[in-house]
């Protein structure tokens, strides 16, 4: 993967398109611009039907359909995190309502309150359903990306009881056409500074073989983009490996290698890690992990 320096504004920033979420193979090549400020009335006519559709289940549907982009690059071939040809120096994340009715009625000003405040957010807009918001946020170092996600991630829920949607740490996430005649735009925004991420450096456990040192095996998980447990009974394990290894110091690194399946969801991983903690399950080791990664052709 290379970088495309940050053009002078985000808006000139590339993207692969895709035709449907079902499609892995991209269309073309646009810009945000294009993305962002687009006309056609097909894809306006698809979003304000998803809007207006009170089934759940339909609205699933209809958004399966709709036009989408990889947010953070150029893909070539088929999507995933290891066919970004080029990381365009930005990060989008989702702010659900679902996930964040804490916030009650505030959830739907803070688009004005709260993101229109941050230096380094590029823009905000809704989601797609209308009762959500996307983030565009410019990173110093894209080749730390998924490091960028988690502070992020962190950053927003200590400082404003934000939760982001977990299943956004991927490099070659889709982001569906959606449609605000009213976003935040700051394209003087500052750059997310590598620097921070000191600040949330994951804790590293170190064994005799180097070669099995915890973080490098969960930081080389990352950057495969690959799930290396995409069933329950792999997923158990890999929560028991992480409790037996780091006790509650491997919560984040148990979330760090689950996100990349496509199942994730946050407060399950939570549930699992802290149902683990309460039982003495001692079946699953380091080795346990390296054999996953053995079996997800990672290592």
């Amino acid at each position: 993967m290379s970088f495309t320096h940050h053009p002078t504004t985000f808006l000139d920033a590339e993207v692969s398109v895709f035709k449907n979420v079902k499609v892995t193979t991209p269309m073309k090549t646009i810009t945000y611009r294009d993305w962002v400020f687009s006309t056609d009335k097909d894809l306006r006519y698809e979003v304000e039907k998803i809007r207006t559709e009170k089934c759940l289940k339909k609205r699933q549907i209809l958004k399966r359909e709709l036009l989408c982009i990889t947010g953070s690059g150029v893909i070539i071939n088929n999507r995933s995190d290891n066919n970004l040809k080029e990381h365009n120096g930005y990060i989008l994340v989702d702010i659900d309502y679902k996930d964040n009715r804490h916030l009650k009625k505030d959830f739907f000003k803070l688009k004005e309150k709260v993101f229109s405040k941050i230096d380094e957010v590029c823009y905000a807009g809704l989601s797609v359903s209308g009762q959500g918001y996307y983030l565009i946020i410019r990173l110093e170092n894209p080749k730390r990306h998924i490091q960028y996600f988690h502070f992020i991630s962190n950053w927003f829920k200590d400082s404003e009881d934000i939760n982001i949607d977990g299943s956004c740490v991927n490099m070659s996430r889709l982001r569906l056409f959606s449609i605000d005649d009213n976003p935040y735009i700051n394209e003087q925004a500052k750059v997310l500074k590598e620097s921070l991420l000191i600040e949330v450096k994951k804790p590293s456990i170190k064994v005799e073989n180097s070669n099995t040192d915890i973080d490098k095996l969960v930081s080389k998980i990352e950057a495969s983009g690959i799930s290396i447990a995409p069933n329950y009974e792999d997923y158990l394990k890999l929560a028991i490996v992480f409790y037996n290894e780091l006790g509650e110091g491997g919560r984040n690194y148990f979330h760090r290698v689950c996100c990349l399946d496509s199942k994730y969801n946050s407060k399950d991983c939570d549930n699992l890690y802290d149902d683990i903690s309460k039982r003495n399950y001692t079946n699953c080791t380091l080795g346990t992990l390296i054999f996953l990664m053995q079996q997800s052709n990672v290592i």
